[in-house]
């Protein structure tokens, strides 16, 4: 496996990253959320969960699940090679349904706070052609001074803010929240605080979550009676 390769390839992609808003806050009407779990000893299986919600209600519309071989191993800032397609795939089916020009997808992954600028969220977001969020429990790069009080946000800086990590509870630890494309450093902190309802993460991704871990529970069930 030449990382070099993939590493020039993430530097060409991040080349196309537009940092504006295709969508603007008031015009949104729909926020879906894209997570993913694995199956297997070896991770050999990737689920890909995604569902849709109303956008300021956040009630949810839709939703999709997918189950793929994996044929990537996990190596850190590579995930878009292992993660990106299953994703995409996850979210198409639910993003056609939709008023895509009404609509951000919110990524349990990184976008441009990235050591190349090219998370997860921007690969799903230049494929899909769609604006994209990427939302992480852990910080990947940039250089941030952390939130000490509820719902306060410091900006990722790299030269530029790339992002914003952001305290979403008094006894939580911050999320980092970065572009993947399409959109502006200061919409994606808006519209992820507006999506906070009464826990860590964002609803579009926690209500992913709880879909793929469902989605993983039924299928080792369903494994298990074979």
């Amino acid at each position: 496996m030449d990382l070099e390769k993939l590493k020039r390839l993430q530097e060409e992609l991040a080349k196309s990253v537009v940092l504006r808003d295709l969508v603007k806050p008031d015009e949104l009407r729909f926020v879906l959320g894209v997570d993913q779990s694995f199956i297997g000893k070896k991770q050999e299986k990737v689920i890909s969960a995604c569902v849709a919600l109303t956008f300021p209600e956040l009630k949810p519309v839709d939703q999709n699940v997918i189950i793929e071989d994996v044929n990537f191993p996990y190596i850190p800032t590579f995930l878009m090679f292992r993660e990106g397609d299953p994703a995409v795939r996850g979210v198409k089916p639910v993003l056609e349904k939709l008023d895509r020009k009404k609509a951000v997808v919110i990524v349990d992954g990184s976008g441009i706070a990235h050591p190349r600028r090219c998370g997860l969220a921007t690969y799903v977001a230049l494929k899909l052609k769609v604006p994209t969020i990427g939302v992480t429990k852990r910080k990947l790069y940039g250089d941030v001074e952390l939130p000490r009080e509820e719902m306060e946000a410091k900006p990722i800086y790299d030269g530029e803010i790339i992002g914003y990590a952001l305290k979403p509870c008094k006894l939580c630890k911050p999320i980092f929240i970065s572009p993947g494309s399409y959109i502006t450093p200061e919409t994606a902190l808006e519209i992820v605080k507006a999506c906070i309802r009464n826990h860590k993460l964002p609803e579009p991704i926690r209500l992913a979550h709880e879909l793929a871990t469902k989605s993983k529970s039924q299928s080792l069930s369903s494994f298990m009676e074979l």
